[in-house]
C-alpha cells in the first residue's frame, strides 16, 4: 500500500489516498509532499523527520515548493484503524545538517533491555494522520533563554549482552531543532570490538552534546550558556565528578582496574573544561550537569528517549543490510 505524506500542506499528516493527498497540496504555496512504500517513512517525513532526498526508498510524488524547509507542527498521532509498525525503523544517519525531527508518536518507542519494540503505529486509511494540539514538545517564552538546555539519552536493547546489541543515542534541544540527533552506536563505536551498552550510549550522547556546546560558543554571544539535562546519573558523575580521582590514579577504579569507558570520559572532560575556560572568561558559571527522573513525565527527556531508540533501530538496519 502506498502512503502519501504531507509535511506542509492544508492538512499535515499522511493519506493512503492521493486524491485526499492532492487536496492538501494543489494550489499551496510552499507545499510539501512525498509517497513512501513504507508507513513508518511516510510518518518520519510528515513529522518533520526527512528530506526531498527521500528516506529508505520513498518515492517523490513532487512538490510545489520544494523540499528542506522547517516543519511545524507536531505531537501525538490520533487513534484510530491501526496497522503494525515495521520492525526496524529505516532512517538515514542523522548529523547535524539532517536532524530527526522529535515531533513523533508518543510512547512509540519504550527504552528496554529486555525486549524489542512491539508496539502499533496507529492511521486512519483513506484519510490524514491528525496532529493533537495539547501536545507540545516546544520550551515557549516570550524571549529567548539565555541557557540552552540540551537533553541526552541512551538505549541499549540485550544491553552489553551482545555486540550487534541494537544500541543509540539521542541527543534533544526543542521540537523542529536541527540540532537534534538520532544516532546509532554502531557509527561511533566499533562494535566488533566494544561491546554496545547503555552506559556507552549515554556517554555518546553526553559527549555529542558537549561538542556541540564547544563549536557553538565559537560563535555564539557572550551571553549565551548552556546546561545538559540526563537521566543517567553514571554519565554526568563519570564526566563532572568521578573523572577527578581517576585522572589522579592513572584512570584505574578503587578496585585497581581500568576505568569502563574511559576512551569516551577523557574525551567528554576535554570538552566540559575546555568549555568551562570560556565560561570562565566571560563571567559565567561552569556548565551544568542536571539529572532528570527517566521516564517519569518530562517531555524533552521523553523525547530524547525517543531520538535514543530512533538510533538504535537504525543500528538494527545496518546490521541487517
Amino acid at each position: 500500500m502506498p502512503y502519501y505524506a504531507v509535511a506542509n500542506g492544508r492538512s499535515k499528516g499522511v493519506y493512503t489516498n492521493w486524491n485526499q493527498c492532492k487536496d492538501q497540496v494543489n494550489g499551496y504555496s510552499g507545499a510539501q509532499y512525498k509517497k513512501f512504500d513504507t508507513l513508518n517513512e511516510a510518518r518520519l517525513f510528515a513529522s518533520g523527520g526527512g528530506s526531498g532526498g527521500g528516506l529508505g526508498g520513498g518515492k517523490s510524488s513532487g512538490t510545489s515548493g520544494g523540499f528542506g524547509g522547517t516543519i511545524g507542527a507536531g505531537g501525538r498521532w490520533y487513534e484510530s484503524d491501526k496497522v503494525e509498525k515495521p520492525s526496524s525503523a529505516r532512517v538515514p544517519y542523522v548529523t547535524n545538517a539532517n536532524p530527526v525531527r522529535d515531533s513523533m508518536t508518543s510512547k512509540l518507542y519504550t527504552k528496554s533491555v529486555s525486549q524489542t519494540t512491539t508496539s502499533k503505529t496507529p492511521v486512519i486509511l483513506g484519510s490524514s494522520l491528525s496532529f493533537s494540539p495539547n501536545y507540545n514538545l516546544a520550551h515557549t517564552s516570550s524571549s529567548t533563554p539565555k541557557v540552552t538546555k540540551i537533553y541526552t539519552d541512551g538505549a541499549s536493547r540485550g544491553n552489553g549482552k551482545s555486540r550487534t546489541a541494537a544500541s543509540g543515542y539521542g541527543v534533544y534541544y526543542g521540537r523542529n531543532d536541527p540540532r537534534n540527533a538520532a544516532v546509532p552506536l554502531s557509527s561511533v563505536d566499533d562494535i566488533h570490538t566494544v561491546a554496545p551498552t547503555n552506559q556507552r550510549a549515554e556517554l555518546h550522547a553526553i559527549h555529542h552534546a558537549l561538542k556541540n556546546i564547544k563549536n557553538e560558543l565559537a560563535t555564539a554571544p557572550t551571553g549565551k550558556q548552556y546546561s545538559i539535562h540526563s537521566d543517567s546519573k553514571y554519565a554526568m558523575q563519570c564526566v563532572d565528578e568521578w573523572s577527578n580521582k581517576w585522572l589522579k590514579n592513572g584512570w584505574t577504579n578503587t578496585a585497581g582496574k581500568p576505568v569502563a569507558n574511559a576512551d569516551i570520559i577523557k574525551e567528554a572532560v576535554q570538552l566540559k573544561n575546555e568549555i568551562n575556560e570560556i565560561h570562565q572568561q566571560r563571567g559565567h558559571q561552569p556548565l551544568q550537569f542536571v539529572h532528570v527522573k527517566g521516564h517519569a513525565g518530562d517531555e524533552r527527556n521523553e523525547a530524547a528517549d525517543r531520538l535514543a531508540n530512533i538510533g538504535a533501530d537504525q543500528m538494527v538496519s545496518k546490521i541487517n543490510k
